[in-house]
């Protein structure tokens, strides 16, 4: 039964790899043949198994058993693949991206106010594609009649949930009914190496779609909340703030109240973070687990207190129910995200077992956990958070109920006498040692159990975790949580009582906060090494099951050791994989609309524009460039360029130099910030340096300075074995002709290029690329972006040069090896190579260019035609990769 759970949740994850969703064709196919083998195992047992003598049924049961599990494992690739169908199924039309249509809709959740706007989830009942609103009558919720009057049956959407973003500042609550005029994209985040799959979480949430409310009269609230969980939900935030408008931490208590995170602060998530706090602060599943304990240990001995309840149900029975309802609770005033979702049904698994007088074994009941996750969310295994959880519990499960020694016999036991001497010898334990078994132990199971999974997830580790976290749980645990309970309670029945323990749970967190800063302050609080190859992190696991295991499972008297040796590939890496001396690798990020170039060579790494900042608490330094540089174990720039003061270029200026050294800063326009670690020159044409064989010039800006501030860009020049690539910025038509007159075509001639101003039509002017010729041309813009960058004429012109475009919205981060052999070549393109069912990769018109000539090309192509070879891991892709269609 555990090898078919495994196999199960194991071809759960094996779909989550798979780069396209299977035609239903082939998933028919799978489902028969699943179906097929079913039945020919339940024959084979049967028939094979029951009426064989021993030594035949051993040899029949094996085969039936690999049978099995096969089934499971394709049984796990099948439930999800009949998910996601159906989520594709209701996903936003292609046709529909960027029009303005109608919706009628449930408010889903609370709304999260984010500054200038506020979000909300809206379930849509059905859409209308009329002008006006009164062309589209409110029917029952099935959509019949407000599709475009073809009578095709359901609309589109219908059923469908979308994040919208409203700026009007209307009153909306949740479970209430509007029309709204909206504009809609199909989810597109970011796709870079190292960086986080935005697109996987929502389509783990069933978000099919994302837009704005336009600001319109006619957006209509048909019908009041009506009374329900999102409802009470509402209202207890909303008594919140106005009962605890002078207290500190409201956001904090929302949080540990419903869930509700918009109110915590960037720095306090930022220093949760760092000590390895930021799961308390939140309704977790340790929080879950807590209340379902505590309303367990409550009612069983209320219960014994009323002998006549007795008579109809023992009393483990009414805690294990009582359990279960509080732990529903809590979880309901959360909204039932993933985390309480997990801890709820671990609460379930584990209370089943008592009602059914039955106690399953640790390892049954989180692989059954684990099983029901997944059949509810097959998605989840794309978070961390389902990792994170359910390796925390494996660890604790492994290292406490694990090999026991065995009793010892008759001849070897004690007297009585030396028996009650021992007994009282366990009851007078040290107080250091009762400290250990009790508090220290378990917080050290779980950081060693962690280990690997932070680092493969994170790239990081706290390393004060251990200790914030033994004085945090039990305040939390013990104190904030109850106090926070209680005060939700009151807002309900009595709100002016309140206020009492909000204020008694906020002077706590002042305390644990002001801890934890003191902790953090101790010394270096994250331990951020380079990522694990694949044999660093085999030996690391085994390393960690070494640690965990019982005493005594280790026959040594060091056992320590061997550990710490495994331990050693990750310590201590390797030196990883450089360019060659005379070459160079150029990383264009995806950081949607805006540009940031990374330029490694063999010993110095130069970082070109920092991308655009997203709002207060996001922007694409901390995103996207930081997560990439470590991955790539960077710990300190060479050079930093910022082109030019434009936020998309300058946003995330600040958090690369809050958390990387740069040696040497340079900025062209009118950028003038200070920056954390480094002081800002000025670009200027003629500055020129040397890195192990490659050259670096600046271009432009001259002392001539231009009115307008994209002209006034830095422009980059770099030179690798006779092969050049050209960084551009922002500048313009006025710009280029400068440089044309003053560098001339012959000096502008480059094998690479980024297009100016994300292939703005005010660049990229005819005599410009006529004179750089580029062979690869790389346009950084945002996926549909308001601008409507990259302009067509420009795409046409760079092709009608014979030049392969690619377009950072559907090829995500493109790796480009310069000054190579029959190079420059283009060694990957991030969203081909990572390629994910969910991705959403726009069509073949988004920047579809010829193929070269056989004979040779930039994609590195070979002379018999057709194939593209990586640079990195030799893999292969067909040409139509390299062609950035």
């Amino acid at each position: 039964m555990r090898a078919g759970m495994l196999a199960f949740c194991l071809g759960v994850w094996l779909f989550s790899r798979v780069p396209v969703l299977p035609p239903w064709p082939v998933s028919s196919i799978a489902g028969l043949l699943l179906l097929t083998g079913g039945a020919l195992t339940a024959l084979l047992w049967r028939y094979g198994v029951a009426r064989a003598g021993v030594a035949q049924r051993l040899r029949t049961r094996a085969p039936a058993l690999v049978l099995a599990l096969v089934l499971a494992l394709a049984l796990g690739m099948l439930w999800s693949w009949l998910l996601a169908a159906r989520q594709f199924e209701r996903q936003l039309p292609r046709e529909l991206e960027g029009v303005d249509f109608w919706v009628t809709g449930a408010i889903a959740g609370l709304p999260s106010p984010r500054g200038a706007f506020q979000q909300f989830e809206l379930d849509i009942i059905s859409a209308c594609f009329r002008l006006h609103p009164r062309d589209c009558p409110v029917g029952d919720g099935d959509g019949a009649g407000e599709g475009q009057g073809e009578g095709q049956g359901k609309a589109p959407l219908t059923g469908a949930r979308i994040t919208l973003n409203e700026y009007a500042s209307l009153t909306l609550a949740p479970g209430e009914h509007w029309r709204f005029r909206v504009r809609l994209n199909r989810p597109h985040g970011f796709a870079n190496p190292g960086g986080y799959d935005y697109e996987a979480a929502l389509f783990q949430q069933g978000i099919v779609a994302r837009g704005y409310v336009r600001d319109t009269a006619f957006n209509t609230r048909l019908s009041s909340a009506r009374p329900g969980l999102q409802a009470v939900r509402a209202a207890l935030r909303s008594r919140l703030y106005q009962q605890a408008t002078g207290l500190r931490h409201v956001g904090v208590l929302s949080a540990l109240m419903l869930g509700d995170r918009d109110g915590v602060s960037d720095a306090q998530w930022q220093l949760l973070s760092r000590t390895g706090t930021n799961h308390l602060l939140v309704i977790s599943g340790l929080h879950v687990g807590f209340v379902a304990m505590t309303a367990y240990a409550l009612v069983n001995l209320l219960v014994r207190v009323v002998p006549r309840l007795l008579l109809w149900l023992p009393a483990q029975h009414y805690a294990a129910l009582a359990s279960v309802l509080a732990a529903l609770i809590y979880s309901a005033l959360a909204g039932f995200s993933l985390p309480t979702q997990r801890a709820l049904v671990m609460v379930l698994v584990v209370m089943s077992g008592q009602l059914l007088g039955r106690r399953f074994m640790p390892s049954y009941s989180l692989l059954l956990a684990a099983t029901l996750v997944l059949l509810l969310a097959p998605m989840s295994v794309t978070q961390a958070g389902f990792w994170l959880s359910f390796t925390a519990v494996g660890a604790l499960l492994f290292a406490f109920t694990g090999y026991r020694q065995p009793p010892a016999r008759p001849a070897d036991r004690p007297s009585s006498r030396s028996s009650l001497r021992l007994s009282a010898w366990r009851l007078r334990l040290p107080p250091w040692r009762q400290v250990w078994q009790r508090w220290l132990q378990p917080q050290w199971v779980v950081s060693v159990g962690l280990l690997l999974p932070l680092l493969l997830w994170t790239g990081q580790v706290s390393l004060v975790s251990p200790l914030a976290n033994v004085l945090a749980i039990p305040l939390v645990s013990l104190l904030i949580v109850p106090l926070t309970l209680v005060g939700a309670l009151l807002l309900v029945t009595v709100p002016g009582l309140a206020i009492g323990p909000l204020w008694l749970a906020d002077r706590l967190l002042s305390v644990l906060f002001a801890g934890l800063e003191a902790a953090a302050a101790v010394g270096p609080a994250l331990w951020q090494p380079a990522p694990p190859t694949p044999l660093a992190a085999a030996l690391a696991m085994l390393a960690v099951l070494l640690m965990l295991a019982p005493r005594g499972l280790l026959p040594t008297r060091t056992p320590w050791l061997l550990p710490l040796c495994l331990l050693t590939p990750l310590i201590w890496p390797a030196e990883r994989a450089r360019p060659a001396p005379g070459t160079a690798q150029i990383q264009f990020l995806d950081v949607g609309q805006g540009l940031a170039v990374v330029v490694h060579t063999r010993h110095h790494h130069l970082l070109f524009d920092t991308g655009p900042a997203l709002g207060p608490q996001f922007d694409a330094g901390r995103a996207v460039i930081v997560p990439y540089l470590r991955r790539r174990d960077v710990r300190a720039l060479d050079m930093l360029i910022i082109s030019h003061a434009h936020q998309d270029h300058s946003g995330g200026a600040a958090s690369v130099a809050g958390q990387l050294g740069i040696r040497q800063a340079l900025a062209g326009g009118s950028y003038t910030d200070p920056l954390a670690s480094a002081r800002v020159g000025r670009c200027r044409a003629g500055q020129r340096w040397q890195w192990d064989g490659v050259d670096f010039e600046v271009l432009h800006p001259s002392a001539r300075t231009h009115h307008h501030e994209n002209d006034n860009a830095c422009a980059l020049l770099i030179s690798a074995g006779g092969q050049r690539a050209l960084l551009t910025g922002d500048i313009e038509a006025a710009a280029e002709r400068e440089l044309l007159s003053r560098v001339g075509e012959q000096s502008l001639r480059a094998d690479i290029l980024q297009v100016p101003h994300h292939g703005s039509a005010s660049s990229s002017s005819a005599a410009f690329i006529r004179a750089v010729q580029p062979s690869l041309s790389v346009i950084s813009a945002g996926y549909r972006n308001r601008f409507g960058h990259p302009a067509a004429g420009v795409v046409q012109r760079l092709r009608d040069h014979g030049s392969v475009v690619c377009q950072t919205p559907r090829t995500g981060a493109v790796q480009i090896e310069l000054g190579v052999a029959d190079g420059p070549r283009l060694s990957g393109t991030h969203r081909q190579r990572d390629r994910r069912f969910w991705h959403n990769i726009p069509p073949s018109d988004y920047g579809k260019v010829a193929t070269v000539p056989a004979g040779g090309d930039i994609c590195g192509r070979n002379r018999d035609g057709g194939r593209l070879v990586d640079a990195a891991d030799n893999s292969v892709f067909d040409s139509g990769d390299c062609d950035c269609h």
